[in-house]
């Protein structure tokens, strides 16, 4: 079981304090197949990742410390690292992007002098410079709801694909929040780009879980949720669970019949903090300092799953996790054309962890036959 209060106190100690606390995240076991590789950061790594749809190699990630925190663009080819959002941002805990130039940013701190603060924004480059600096070019996209008694929460969102078994329109932005004591929620901005409101209105559409945990859709359009719950309160015990949902009636948000868990606490008994699922539906979870993974279920709403070690890292809180492709297999020995996994940690760490399918000298001369 996890107990969170110590690691918490640490990783604010380490986002405030960044150069003391600094160290390098590292591989201590990778399956066979795949390669790991580092990838340097200016800063440390703040606790957001998302990949741009419209170029897979390039990725978003928040660097910085707390109350201090910028947004950077990685080249995944290169390694190269570039600040696109000076902020100062607060807590820059949720990135989904929305368009070619356009990015959806969760930020639930107030940095004194950055854009607006401890609220949901819309970057946008304006000017077709590759940043997002301009006057102008950051604003609030939407103010928050249902907040909870320490404010704002917000983390995790991302970008609804077309096709998804809830009904929840193409190009919506749910985003997770961390509110504890049962009021975690999963809202829905809908029209992110047009006139953005909650779907449904005013309300969330799913809620009961403690803090966040990270969430994802399948290759069918099935939803799974991560959802990190305190068990023991006085020593503040937290374990994760996976979640299925699915808005059977399409009212908009999920009830009775309409959720189930397809991992449970004691298989996850050192929490969870954030969930993607690859182009096999393969899921992966960060758990303490481990990715697991466990096939999605092809019956989301009556099966279970069993997770299984992925990787082993030197951290004991992941807390990023990032498939760059759904359109690109992430097998073992797939080749150059494979996706990529991005991992970060929460402790002050300068880098972020990457792993790719290993080429072998097969896959590599049938790449090059049919090139």
């Amino acid at each position: 079981m996890s107990v969170i209060r110590p690691l918490v106190v640490s990783l604010l100690c380490c986002r405030i304090l960044e150069p003391a606390c600094s160290q390098v995240l590292s591989f201590t076991s990778i399956p066979s197949g795949y390669t790991g590789d580092s990838i340097p950061l200016p800063r440390t790594f703040a606790g957001a990742l998302a990949a741009d749809p419209n170029d897979d190699l390039t990725v978003y990630a928040s660097i910085g410390s707390f109350l201090d925190a910028e947004l950077v663009r990685i080249d995944l080819a290169s390694g190269a690292v570039t600040t696109v959002a000076d902020g100062p941002f607060g807590n820059l805990a949720g990135i989904a992007v929305l368009s070619a130039t356009q990015l959806a940013l969760v930020d639930n701190a107030s940095a004194p002098g950055g854009p607006p603060d401890r609220t949901i924004l819309l970057a946008q480059d304006l000017n077709a410079d590759r940043d997002f600096n301009d006057p102008g070019e950051i604003g609030e996209l939407i103010e928050p709801i249902l907040t909870g008694f320490f404010g704002w929460s917000g983390a995790q969102a991302r970008v609804v694909p077309p096709g998804n078994s809830s009904g929840i329109p193409a190009g919506s932005v749910p985003i997770q929040t961390a509110d504890g004591g049962g009021e975690g929620d999963l809202l829905v901005v809908a029209d992110p780009l047009g006139t953005p409101d909650f779907r449904p209105i005013g309300g969330a559409f799913f809620t009961g879980f403690d803090f966040n945990g990270g969430f994802d859709f399948d290759s069918a359009g099935n939803l799974l949720v991560g959802a990190a719950n305190v068990i023991d309160p006085t020593f503040f015990v937290i374990v994760g669970n996976v979640l299925a949902l699915e808005d059977v009636d399409q009212d908009e948000s999920i009830g009775a019949g309409e959720s189930n868990q397809v991992v449970s606490g004691e298989q996850l008994p050192n929490g969870i903090f954030d969930l993607v699922i690859d182009a096999e539906d393969d899921v992966f979870v960060t758990s303490g300092g481990e990715v697991l993974s466990f096939p999605a279920p092809a019956a989301p709403l009556i099966e279970t799953a069993t997770p299984s070690l992925f990787v082993g890292t030197n951290s004991f809180f992941l807390t990023g996790l990032m498939i760059n492709s759904k359109l690109r297999q992430f097998e073992p020995s797939s080749g150059s054309s494979g996706a990529t996994l991005v991992i970060g940690s929460g402790f002050g760490e300068l880098n972020l962890l990457s792993l790719r399918p290993e080429i072998t000298a097969s896959v590599e001369n049938w790449e090059l036959y049919h090139e």
